[in-house]
């Protein structure tokens, strides 16, 4: 019973990011053939959503849409705008400038998070897919967001790091990490080498440039990344880092021209 629970929780997102890409009314055979699901229980699932009131039917059209509703119990979140507007304009922007891959990231627990990737236009490259996690403590941008918690909460990520399996206490102590967290925090901008890391990780040869960026009250804090390999990165650092400053800048006054 409970695996069929999750089973149609599963189906009711994915009606929903159905209408996400095709954006219009759609009917029930239309529904069912996007998922590969039987029209019997894409129907059953519908009809749910149309009496719960996320979704609306049209008699004359035989066609569902969602409905005000479900926009409203998401509004608080404002990340379509910023995100997918301002953020996504920067990150275009700075890969212009930089030739590199850039990355959007937010903290997941004890990891970090790429929401959002620009593919570098390099011959030789890195790429981290979108949804791709590394541990805080093993990325440069995981420092930076360690670095805006209180120290305890720095602490209880290192200490569920360990705890995890994810990092041996012999090869990365309590006081290497407080070490790290210092260093980082001096630092507007990190930089980051692969092969000084505690760990090995996909992009051994690579290195990261972040820092954090403004966003809107009450939204989640996001940082941008400049990736590649860590020859280049050594070599255009200074670059690379006065580019993501600018982008800071312009996503500030971006924000201070929209309130």
């Amino acid at each position: 019973m409970a695996e069929q629970l999750v089973k149609s929780a599963a189906r009711v997102f994915a009606i929903l990011e159905q209408f996400d890409r095709v954006r219009r009314p759609q009917r029930l055979k239309d529904i069912a053939a996007g998922l590969g699901q039987p029209v019997s229980s894409t129907a059953a699932l519908l009809k749910s959503m149309t009496a719960q009131g996320y979704l609306s039917f049209e008699l004359q059209t035989r066609a569902y849409l969602p409905t005000g509703r479900l926009a409203r119990i998401v509004s608080w979140v404002p990340f379509e705008t910023f995100e997918q507007g301002i953020v996504a304009e920067a990150m275009r922007t700075l890969q212009q400038q930089t030739n590199e891959m850039v990355v959007l990231s937010v903290e997941a627990g004890i990891y970090l998070e790429y929401v959002q990737t620009v593919r570098s236009t390099e011959g030789v490259q890195l790429y981290i897919a979108p949804g791709t996690k590394r541990l805080m403590v093993q990325t440069s941008t995981g420092w930076q967001f360690l670095n805006l918690q209180p120290r305890a909460h720095a602490l209880e990520v290192y200490d569920a790091t360990i705890a995890a399996g994810e990092l041996d206490e012999r090869s990365f102590s309590r006081d290497a990490f407080l070490q790290s967290l210092e260093m980082h925090g001096s630092w507007d901008v990190s930089f980051t080498r692969a092969r000084d890391l505690v760990a090995p990780t996909a992009h051994w040869d690579g290195a990261m440039v972040s820092l954090m960026i403004p966003v809107p009250e009450g939204h989640r804090p996001l940082a941008l990344g400049v990736g590649g390999p860590a020859y280049r990165l050594e070599q255009n650092r200074e670059h690379i880092s006065n580019c993501l400053l600018s982008a800071q800048a312009d996503i500030r006054a971006a924000l201070a021209t929209a309130v």
